[in-house]
């Protein structure tokens, strides 16, 4: 009896003590389980960083309209067209390389007149003039205009760029706007004064 206790306590005394063996593929595995895990952890936070850094830098549109296609009330020969746009960030907007022209289409359409570059506050309205045309025989003929009696629907163009003043990378953005407007084809004035018309900006 005392032989049988004594072999069962050796026997629970090695089971006790045996050691754990573990294979070298397991360790692998939970390795590479591991490096998964940090690569798909490091992926979401570059993308998180990046996506808020395009947010915090992306340009709002700003707002653009027609104010008025006109001639000088002085020299009653140029055509003055009057563009403005509206700030809607927060931050300040820089526009730059702007240039305005008129267009009639298949019939007529003005040369490039570059405006100055500007700084736009937030939410500050600003306005631009430039003189497209000049409706005068005597002047150039790249600036003169001879039109028949009538209306015809045409467009104010704008290209410039704008850039946000206050980002960390000051990105650039170039737009293209475009503003409808009916025009006597007499002059190249807008047939309603002031039409106050919303533009397109692509």
């Amino acid at each position: 009896m005392k032989k049988e206790e004594a072999t069962t306590t050796k026997t629970e005394a090695k089971e006790a003590g045996a050691t754990i063996t573990v294979k070298y593929e397991d360790i692998q595995k939970k390795r590479k389980r591991r490096v998964t895990i940090s690569v798909i952890v490091a992926v979401v936070v570059i993308v998180a960083l990046v996506s808020l850094i395009f947010i915090l830098n992306k340009v709002r549109v700003p707002r653009f309209m027609l104010d008025d296609v006109s001639l000088d009330p002085i020299s009653r020969s140029k055509v003055l067209v009057k563009l403005s746009s509206t700030n809607p960030s927060s931050s300040r907007l820089y526009y730059s390389e702007m240039s305005i022209h008129l267009r009639i289409e298949e019939i007529f359409e003005t040369e490039r007149v570059y405006l100055q570059s500007t700084l736009q506050e937030p939410h500050e309205r600003t306005t631009w003039t430039g003189v497209v045309a000049r409706n005068n025989v005597n002047d150039k003929p790249g600036g003169t205009f001879q039109m028949s009696e009538g209306e015809e629907n045409g467009d104010v163009i704008a290209e410039l760029k704008i850039q946000k003043k206050s980002s960390m990378f000051h990105p650039k953005r170039t737009l293209r706007v475009t503003c409808p407007v009916l025009l006597n084809l007499k002059d190249l004035t807008a047939v309603v004064s002031r039409p106050m018309c919303t533009c397109q900006v692509i």
